[in-house]
């Protein structure tokens, strides 16, 4: 059946233009979408490299990543949490996950005080301790790092603190916190006291990787039109010799 509607005339005439008007606009489309990522990815950049001004929130939900905030409160050095595999410099380090309680009536804020080197064979770390004074603290609004396979669990080994972890989420700090959390996590600034060493950088793609998709796909439109403008003059030029 299939086959003889391939032999049928209008069948061959009409549905490989018809195929390829259909090719085109997925290709176009799918371009435009990498030119948006791409328009996304630079606001992003422009966002985390701009000198804007820290601001007060009060709805955390609606935050951005890099977004500049200040918020007051105090640190509870009690419960730190230090993220292992951690590499700077070709150096193996932790990063120092503070919690910070807000003065409003908010949950905890997570508050990445930066990285700090193991030192010793054991992987001793120095002292993370922060005194717990009300304070201001500014940063950009970030996340806890990630990784695509994480072996085993987030947390093992003692549970003395500061804690030691592998890349936990927020639910898992959470738990072993035993309060709830705000949904973002503060990237202290690198003028703030109170932090070690802090290189914040976007780990996001650049833009030009989008760009350079968005070309691939405008490229393959473009070699569909070619090829339907071929198969366009191919039938003139027999149809005009069988007249």
């Amino acid at each position: 059946m299939i086959e003889d509607l391939i032999k049928m005339p209008l069948f061959q005439k009409f549905f490989p233009p018809l195929a390829g008007l259909i090719f085109i606009a997925l290709f176009v489309s799918l371009a435009l979408w990498q030119l948006d990522r791409a328009a996304e990815k630079e606001a992003l950049l422009d966002l985390f490299q701009g000198d804007a001004p820290y601001s007060r929130v009060s709805d955390f939900s609606s935050l951005n990543e890099f977004d500049r905030i200040q918020i007051d409160g105090q640190f509870l050095s009690d419960r730190q949490v230090l993220i292992d595999n951690i590499v700077l410099n070709s150096r193996q380090g932790f990063y120092v996950i503070t919690p910070f309680k807000p003065n409003a009536n908010h949950p905890l804020l997570l508050v990445n005080r930066g990285w700090i080197q193991k030192t010793g064979p054991a992987g001793d770390v120095q002292p993370v301790d922060v005194d717990e004074d009300l304070r201001t603290i500014r940063g950009l609004v970030g996340h806890l790092p990630r990784v695509g396979i994480r072996p085993g669990e987030a947390f093992e080994g003692a549970a003395n603190w500061p804690r030691v972890a592998v890349y936990p989420n927020l639910d898992e700090v959470s738990a072993e916190l035993g309060e709830p959390l705000l949904p973002v996590l503060l990237l202290l600034s690198p003028n703030e006291n109170g932090g070690f060493a802090r290189r914040w950088q976007p780990n996001v793609s650049g833009p030009m990787m989008h760009y350079g998709y968005a070309f691939q796909w405008f490229a393959m439109a473009t070699a569909v039109v070619a090829i339907l403008f071929w198969q366009l003059r191919k039938r003139r030029r027999r149809d005009a010799t069988t007249q």
